[in-house]
This record gives C-alpha cells, structure tokens and sequence, in this order.
C-alpha cells in the first residue's frame, strides 16, 4: 500500500512538473507520463484535486495547472454591459501556466490562449489617460506606473480591480463590477465652463473617467442633451497664448471640420463640436461606446483585430482588404476604411496608426465587424514638434490623384478650414496654400472603380 501511494505521489508530481509550462491534451500527457492509460489519469487528476484543472470532453480534454495572479486566485469572471447598462455573464478567464483558458458562455465560444484574449487585451489602458491611469491606480495594486513595462499580469490585475470604466461595454473580475455598481449613483452631467478645470486636472495627472486610448490630452465627462445625456471624451489644447497651444487649437478645429466633412461624404463619423473657453480650445467627440446614462456598446480596435484574425496589415487599406478576405469585415467596411485612409492622406493626417481606427463587432461570438464612426481624422503633419519650428508649408499628397471622391471631400475641408474664423490667420493661408496644391490634380487621370 505504501509502495502504491509512493507510485502516485511520484506521478503526480511528474504529472505538476510536465504542466508546469504549458497546458497539454490527455494524449500528449499520458505520453509523457509512460504511457499511463486513460482511467490512471483520471485517477491521478481526482489525486491532485485544486492542482490540475480540465476543459473540453473526451478526446479533446485539455489539462492544465491553474496559476493565481498575486492573491486574486485563477477564476477571473468577465460580464458584459449592455444598453440598458445591465452587466449580463458571458464566461470566465482562467490564468493558466502557460497561458490563459477563456470559458465563453452562450455564443461566447472557449479557447486556448498563450496571452491574454485580444478582446481583453484590447481593454488595456493606453494613451494619455492610461498612463494617468497607471500612476494613479499602480501604487494601490502594485503595478509599475510605466504603462511600456506593463505585462499580462499587470493588465489582469488593473482591469480586475479598477476596470469599472473601460473602454468598450467588457467588465472584469467581481471587483471591477461591484465597483461599476456603485458607480453608476455618481454620475454627474457637467457644464462646458467646467472643462478648464479637468482640463488642468487632467494635465496633473488625474484625468476623469474611463481610459481611453491616444497621446492627445484628454478627459471624458457626461454633458446634457436637453432631455437626456450624452458619454463625451473631450481633447483640449495648451493654451492658445502660445505658439504651439494655438497651432494644437487650429488642429482641433480641423479635426472637427474633418469629421462633418467625412459624415457629408457618406462616411460615419462621431459627433463633434468645437468650445472655447478658459484661454483654452476644446474638442468634444460623442462616444459611440456608450449609450446614454448607464448603457455601453462592445468596440475592438484595428490593432488587436488585425493581429488576432489577419496580422498582415502595414496600412488601414492594407488591413481592411485583408480582413476583408477573411471574412472578418464587410465588404462595406473595407470600402469605407480604404477611403477613410485616402483622405487621411490627402488632409495631411500622418499619423494613421492602427489605433485610430475602431470596428464594431457583429454577431455571434463577436469574430465579425462593422467600421465604427471615424475619429482622430487631422492633418498632424502640422502638429508642433518639440524643439523643432511650426510647420508652415503645404504638404505632399502620396496619393493626390486617387479616389476622385476623396479628394473632393479633402479640397472640401482645405476649403472650410481656410475660412473658419477660429483657426488663427496664418494656418488659415497654410490650408489655402494646400487647397491649391490639390486643385492642381483636378484634370488628372482618375481611378475608376467598377463594382
């Protein structure tokens, strides 16, 4: 008797040991232990009880050891907020070594992953305000307040504890959504002449509400909409006393006259409207990943889409095509995007990294998208630079004679933004200057597209 308990404890110790590193099938596993049958496992995983977990049926059983996150166990539930403002359980995140098992419940399909889920990894704080975030939260959880030194574990723990307020309508962990609970009694509208204030807090490094991605200084607040209220992320400039606080007030402007340019042209674009006050200038985008008081809409940005379905985007009409082909985005969206990345060009907007471009996800299992309304649409060629002087010249289109209809809506904007009295005169003559430029194409050949 002694003899066999020895025998077992040995093999379950071997057993811990080849997990150690990653999860494995019951074949794979039985292989490693000296070809042990079916029932000898089974045996053996009943014998290590609360070491070894086991996911999948029959064949297809996978086995692995559980792996806590600094004393928050290995069990981390997700829920999902809908528009109501309802959180609705659709599975659980186990922390695995090795990996992360996702648990999916419904249309929520399980999965296997060597990192995070891109659905949760999408949720990571990022930008300006995320690495407010990381400051103001990573002292309390034990986190390194350098967003860039951040692992999987380091997202896990934040989003499990402080992730009431992400982006998106994802909540993890009991805490985050005990948290969103409570939350939701201490909403409060706010008034435009309260903006210099969070813009101040904002620039101290406590920023309000949700982390939202990007490097541009910015705040979200809830404002009125007559009867009812409306979810906003509001940039602002430095001052506009200042050489490069009124440049970054021009830009606003322009990214605001891009927007409604783009919704004119038949492509969707947030909401956006244009406030000056407190020596400052502010630019007030509609979230579309909330819906009114207490409800939240699902997004998923182009930089975890692509890397998780395509990987082979190097540009937003690089990655719509491939998308595109494999059956993860609508051959609408596709269109759209590719256009939204002609116009970027043609208004200047150098920076149309993958993070600018957001999809919604469609149908079951959330694997299909939509494109979300544009935003982030400016011509930052021109943004200041530090230690470098402001831009002033007019700037080389790679693409000016392409899609006849954006390069309309581009001389469109270079038009408005030539006139509008709210950006200062000698960016007004820099926008005229490339309203020409463009003009020169208007006899060129053109691409003609044929459905």
């Amino acid at each position: 008797m002694r003899e066999r308990r020895m025998a077992t404890d040995h093999l379950e110790n071997t057993l811990l040991s080849v997990l150690y590193d990653r999860p494995l099938p019951a074949r794979r596993l039985r292989q490693l232990l000296g070809n042990i049958s079916p029932a000898t496992l089974s045996r053996l995983t009943r014998h290590a009880s609360g070491k070894v977990v086991t996911f999948g049926q029959a064949r297809s059983t996978t086995y692995a050891r559980p792996r806590d996150v600094r004393g928050l166990g290995y069990r981390f539930p997700v829920f999902m907020v809908d528009a109501e403002g309802n959180g609705d359980k659709i599975g659980e995140l186990l922390s695995l070594h090795g990996g992360y098992r996702w648990e999916g419940i419904g249309e929520w399909a399980s999965e296997l992953y060597p990192h995070l889920p891109w659905f949760i990894q999408d949720m990571r704080p990022d930008g300006f305000v995320g690495r407010a975030f990381a400051q103001r939260f990573g002292p309390d959880l034990g986190l390194p307040d350098r967003l860039t030194a951040w692992r999987d574990d380091d997202t896990l723990v934040a989003l499990s504890r402080r992730g009431e307020d992400i982006v998106g309508d994802l909540i993890v962990g009991d805490e985050s959504i005990t948290r969103y609970v409570r939350s939701v009694t201490t909403i409060v509208p706010v008034e435009v002449t309260a903006y210099p204030g969070l813009a101040n807090a904002a620039l101290a490094g406590s920023p309000p509400g949700s982390s939202a991605g990007g490097e541009q200084p910015k705040f979200s607040a809830l404002v009125k909409r007559g009867d009812s209220c409306q979810h906003v992320l509001v940039k602002f400039s430095p001052l506009v006393s200042t050489p490069q606080g009124q440049r970054w007030s021009d830009l606003l402007v322009c990214e605001h006259i891009a927007l409604g340019i783009l919704e004119r042209f038949g492509i969707p674009a947030v909401s956006s409207a244009i406030h000056q006050v407190g020596g400052r200038t502010f630019l007030e985008v509609d979230r579309f990943d909330r819906v009114g008081l207490y409800g939240r809409s699902p997004v998923a940005s182009l930089t975890v889409v692509d890397a998780e379905f395509t990987a082979m985007g190097h540009s937003w009409t690089a990655a719509a095509r491939a998308l595109f082909s494999a059956r993860r985005l609508t051959e609408a969206a596709a269109n759209d995007m590719s256009l939204l990345d002609f116009f970027g060009d043609l208004i200047a907007n150098t920076d149309r990294h993958f993070g600018n471009v957001s999809l919604i996800p469609i149908g079951e299992g959330r694997t299909k998208f939509r494109l979300a309304p544009a935003y982030d649409m400016l011509p930052m060629y021109y943004r200041p630079r530090d230690g470098e002087e402001l831009n002033w010249g007019a700037y080389n289109s790679v693409t000016p004679g392409a899609w006849p209809e954006m390069r309309d809506a581009a001389k469109a904007f270079w038009r408005e933004a030539s006139g509008d009295p709210r950006i200062s005169g000698p960016f007004q003559a820099t926008c005229r200057a490339n309203l020409e430029q463009l003009s020169l194409f208007d006899g060129a050949p053109r691409i003609i597209r044929r459905s």
